[in-house]
């Protein structure tokens, strides 16, 4: 009998410490996400059961995850350029801010260093929001929330990048969407996804260059 107590406590503790690292980007767009990396890295040392679901990596195979994910990158960045950023600029009137990363424009130092978070964030972001978030969370709640999850992590996922101006969050939590729908499709093995996320900074990154 005082096991059922104590497996509903363990249960609820999981179910808190899966959707934590959401809070600190919803309280401090940006920055924030430097907490919720802390937070997720709290939850993995604590919680064995969180590590084999947050860090499930390949679909298929390597080449294939690899692969599928640059397309859908690929992809990504032509439909959001053409298509879902001048709708977004248009229904907003106002467009996507940029002009924090004006300085990376012909400046090769510049430019390195933000390729390098670019897509250094890319991973961790896929891990916290894909991989922790709903792969976890599809365990802790049950493989029927994966599709909210996934919902609820796109929407944080877009409001933590409030820097780029309300456009830019929408865009961003867009994005956020098509990774986590590629994220579901993939059985909830985010290496896609990381693919995926870092073929789309790194094309926004060499495009910031060149302009």
């Amino acid at each position: 009998m005082s096991s059922s107590p104590a497996k509903a406590t363990a249960t609820l503790l999981a179910a808190i410490a899966c959707l934590a690292p959401l809070v600190p980007v919803v309280l401090w767009p940006g920055t924030g996400i430097l907490a919720s990396i802390g937070v997720a890295v709290i939850g993995l040392v604590f919680f064995k059961r969180s590590r084999a679901a947050t860090l499930a990596m390949v679909w298929n195979s390597r080449v294939t995850s690899i692969a599928l994910g640059i397309a859908v990158g690929g992809a990504m960045v032509w439909g959001i350029a053409n298509l879902v950023r001048p709708l977004v600029e248009r229904w907003l009137g106002k467009g996507v801010d940029v002009s924090g990363l004006e300085q990376v424009a012909g400046n090769p130092l510049v430019f390195a260093i933000t390729l390098a978070v670019a897509l250094g964030s890319a991973v961790l972001e896929e891990v916290i929001f894909r991989g922790y978030v709903v792969g976890w969370g599809a365990q802790v709640f049950g493989k029927g929330f994966a599709p909210w999850l996934m919902l609820l992590s796109s929407a944080v996922f877009g409001w933590a990048h409030m820097g780029y101006g309300a456009s830019g969050a929408v865009v961003t939590g867009f994005a956020g969407f098509v990774l986590g729908v590629l994220y579901l499709l993939c059985d909830r093995k985010v290496l896609p996804c990381i693919a995926a996320h870092m073929t789309f900074n790194a094309v926004g990154s060499v495009a910031l260059y060149l302009s």
